[in-house]
């Protein structure tokens, strides 16, 4: 078959040829859907202020990519498909393959100590490994002096680049600790020179860029002329911006590239289809690592490694001055999906799912919510067990497990997860997915998967199913006569499921409406909420839209339009009210609104709901970033103080509010929180930036030594 390629502003018989053989399916109804993903991604771009966007997929032989909006505002310049953005950290599963190949040919040992490859960097107080790099296990710390290392504006070669990190102590004996750094990537591009003799860029393009047709993929250099440059921007507020200028040359092997929409989607083809690295060494690189104490990271080497609704994903965003950037590969379908914007801190995952659902015509996710407190249990069990097991099944059909090992993980789960004790089954149930959990859901989903493919279930039939369909399907096979010999789950936990099942086949049609107009949107939530409650009524299970209901109260918080955004989220807490997301949502929103002591409750709510949920203190300091990236300092600070409210003991919420002072100008406050980190937590991953930086702003640092 010919390869079917439309780029941007193409005729409509290329882009009618490229989508009959990217779904199989008739040609018009893709094309429909992708002319309605334009009006989506003009809507999202608006809402955003995002200038540009390339967007694109490649599945088989077709390959369809296309540019939105603007690369250069100032002398209107159309984003393309070949407009070149930087790749940011979609640069490091780049560099592990490099690596990879580097052991193919026998010039890296995985397990040897990086002095082997590096001899300039110094000895650490625990041996180094590559290995250990690729996962970030390497106990490299990240930027410790942000306000320096992350805006240089000379030009560094490799050994000025790792001499920026090289006398930083570590953060933690490698193996024990997930700390994702570029500084252990742009370490393993010392590697890759060491072992090759050649320059990373160099090698790069003669092993990995060539060989894959990537030609406009190169090292960023501001003096070269580099063809369909895109220009970068930030917000300031309201305010569109040029990006600062930084020179990114220091982070060459974890962000230093710039690339296009169609080399990106090369790369992850390239990867899936076997065309650089043999099949054992794509093997090894999409297995997620795990900490010497058991627990996943979720990353393997140089990708993020994860079952995304089920599937077999693997995936890796960007992140720097001028850029997002997102490359997701989903192996077993052949489909890879890429997205470059030119607008800092917006999410480009967005727009990664948008499409995948485009594509597929699958939903990315099925969010559903449990309205029984009794049951939600049950189906946290049935959604770790889907997950798992059926994103196995589709990255092999191979059994994960011999049928005494699966036996016993349905035993531990009939024993622990369901038992009496809550918080002992919640600990067991969190744990479930890990090696020190012996990845009990991974055991017994596999063979759940296995055991409804072979009575005759095609599996990509829970795309639309999810975890209570995979279930409830499983537990009837279970009880019928054919399949006597399987496995049982609790009796107690079967009719739950079976019930929550049909309860969600009553529900899961309904669909969140089109978004309404700005001008109606008081109004418009109002209508909405009558229709859900309507639909929801009497309900066991049903649609979770606490996500989309987050968006509306974003997007008209962002508007001014504060009794909106309010209307969003209290809705959120009346549909979903045993859901934590929708009581953080609330208090975020209070929080917005200048309504403290009420926006502190809701934040309590929603802890009690889930300590490590939307309330957590990791996700409300990403929260306060987000507000941060969008030019709401004020804003995220505001958030950071609730969540220091909520978490006094944890060091890093405290260290993450001195960088807002700083940035807002408040130097003693910014020493006294910086101080109060240190104090909380002497060795916290930023302890020595934190010293560091009281001494900058003018404090004394000799008490709080460690």
């Amino acid at each position: 078959m010919q390869s079917s390629k439309y780029y941007g502003f193409a005729g409509a018989l290329a882009l009618l040829c490229g989508v009959a053989q990217a779904a199989s399916e008739p040609a018009s109804a893709l094309a429909a859907r992708l002319a309605d993903f334009d009006g989506w991604v003009a809507q999202r771009m608006g809402a955003e202020r995002i200038p540009g966007v390339t967007v694109g997929f490649s599945q088989g032989d077709v390959e369809w990519v296309k540019g939105y909006g603007y690369a250069d505002l100032e002398n209107r310049v159309p984003a393309t498909a070949r407009s070149s953005y930087r790749l940011a950290s979609v640069t490091k599963p780049m560099t592990a393959v490099a690596v990879l190949q580097l052991v193919e040919q026998g010039k890296i040992d995985l397990d040897a100590p990086v002095q082997t490859y590096v001899p300039y960097f110094p000895v650490k107080a625990f041996p180094i490994t590559v290995r250990q790099l690729l996962g970030h296990l390497g106990g490299i710390d990240a930027y410790r002096n942000s306000q320096v290392e992350q805006h240089f504006k000379e030009r560094k070669d490799t050994r000025q680049s790792i001499a920026v990190f090289e006398q930083f102590d570590l953060i933690a004996e490698p193996g024990t600790r997930f700390r994702y750094t570029s500084y252990g990537y742009n370490l393993l591009g010392a590697v890759i020179e060491g072992a090759s003799g050649e320059s990373y860029g160099g090698y790069m393009r003669r092993h990995v860029w060539g060989p894959l047709g990537m030609d406009a993929t190169v090292l960023d250099d501001p003096d070269a002329v580099i063809a369909h440059r895109v220009r970068g921007y930030r917000l300031d507020g309201q305010a569109l911006k040029n990006s600062e200028f930084v020179d990114i040359s220091s982070r060459f092997s974890a962000g230093g590239t710039r690339s296009s929409v169609p080399d990106m989607l090369a790369f992850g083809r390239g990867v899936h289809d076997g065309k650089i690295l043999s099949a054992a060494s794509v093997a090894a690189m999409v297995q997620p690592m795990a900490t010497r104490a058991g627990r996943l990271t979720n990353y393997g080497m140089g990708w993020e490694i994860f079952p995304a609704g089920g599937r077999y994903a693997m995936a890796h965003s960007g992140q720097q001055p001028e850029t997002v950037t997102y490359l997701y590969s989903f192996p077993s379908r052949k489909l890879t999906i890429a997205v470059a914007a030119n607008l800092e801190r917006v999410n480009p995952e967005a727009f990664v799912r948008r499409l995948f659902e485009v594509v597929t015509g699958e939903p990315w996710q099925l969010n559903t919510y449990i309205a029984d407190a009794g049951a939600q249990r049950a189906y946290q069990v049935a959604q770790g067990l889907f997950e798992e097991g059926r994103a196995h099944a589709e990255r092999t059909r191979q059994p994960y497990a011999d049928a005494a090992t699966t036996r016993e993980a349905f035993a531990q789960i009939n024993r622990q997860a369901l038992a009496p004790d809550a918080t002992a089954a919640r600990a067991f149930i969190e744990a479930a997915r890990h090696p020190a959990g012996g990845r009990v859901f991974l055991v017994a989903g596999a063979s759940m998967a296995a055991a409804l493919r072979q009575s005759g279930i095609d599996l990509d039939t829970y795309s639309r199913g999810g975890a209570l369909a995979f279930a409830r399907d499983y537990v009837l096979l279970s009880q019928s006569k054919a399949a006597s010999t399987l496995p049982r789950f609790d009796p107690a936990f079967e009719q739950a499921i079976v019930a929550l099942a049909a309860s969600w086949d009553r529900t899961a049609a309904v669909a969140w409406p089109a978004a309404p107009a700005p001008a109606s949107a008081y109004a418009s939530i109002a209508a909405l909420g009558s229709q859900l409650r309507t639909a929801f009524r009497g309900q066991r299970a049903y649609p979770d839209f606490v996500s989309e209901l987050q968006d509306l109260a974003q997007a008209s918080a962002a508007r001014g339009e504060m009794e909106s955004a309010l209307s969003a989220s209290r809705l959120a807490v009346e549909l979903y009210p045993l859901s934590d997301r929708a009581h953080a949502l609330q208090g975020l929103t209070l929080l917005r609104a200048g309504r403290t002591e009420p926006a502190l409750a809701a934040l309590r709510l929603a802890l009690a709901r889930d300590p490590l949920g939307a309330a957590s203190p990791a996700a409300l300091n990403l929260e306060a970033y987000r507000l941060k990236g969008g030019g709401a300092v004020a804003q995220g600070m505001v958030v950071l103080q609730a969540a220091v409210s909520l978490h006094p003991r944890e060091a890093n919420l405290q260290d993450s509010l001195a960088e807002f002072y700083v940035e807002q100008g408040l130097r003693p406050q910014a020493v006294e929180a910086y101080r109060q980190a240190l104090q909380l937590d002497p060795r916290y991953p930023g302890a020595v930036g934190a010293r560091a930086a009281i001494q900058r702003l003018g404090g004394e640092t000799k008490a709080l030594a460690p």
